[in-house]
């Protein structure tokens, strides 16, 4: 089964673009993810239907601002939308989505208890390069 019903990568914020999304109506209904960057920086993951979502962030005054591209994902399982942003908003450290607050919960999913010794890393040494004498 595949995962992706539609998406688009870094596309310009402007309402044409954002007019391009599926929406509620068509197959699909334009219910994913969608990320906002800033340039290149992811600052915002979000789900939803992500039309409305966009639009609702173009006129936000904490996210407004703050975003000139984003990426949309609609997925073809919506029981799966829940658990994907958790992933993203996981993968990515809290100073790569800036505007996200929460890391979010996967839902009915034990973590796996904590051991120390999966804590800490081993130890790693490191050798400095000799530099290459011009002749």
């Amino acid at each position: 089964m595949r995962l992706m019903h539609s998406f688009g990568e870094m596309w310009a914020r402007n309402l044409k673009n954002i007019s391009l999304i599926p929406g509620k109506k068509t197959p699909g209904r334009g219910e994913g993810i969608y990320i906002l960057y800033d340039g290149s920086l992811p600052v915002y993951v979000g789900k939803g239907y992500i039309k409305g979502r966009l639009r609702k962030a173009r006129l936000s005054k904490s996210r407004g601002p703050f975003w000139d591209h984003f990426s949309w994902y609609v997925l073809r399982n919506p029981n799966l939308i829940h658990d994907t942003e958790v992933l993203i908003l996981r993968m990515l450290p809290p100073y790569l989505r800036s505007l996200t607050k929460q890391t979010g919960h996967f839902l009915g999913v034990k973590s796996a208890k904590e051991l120390e010794e999966n804590q800490v890393a081993e130890f790693i040494t490191r050798k400095a390069t000799k530099k290459r004498q011009r002749k």
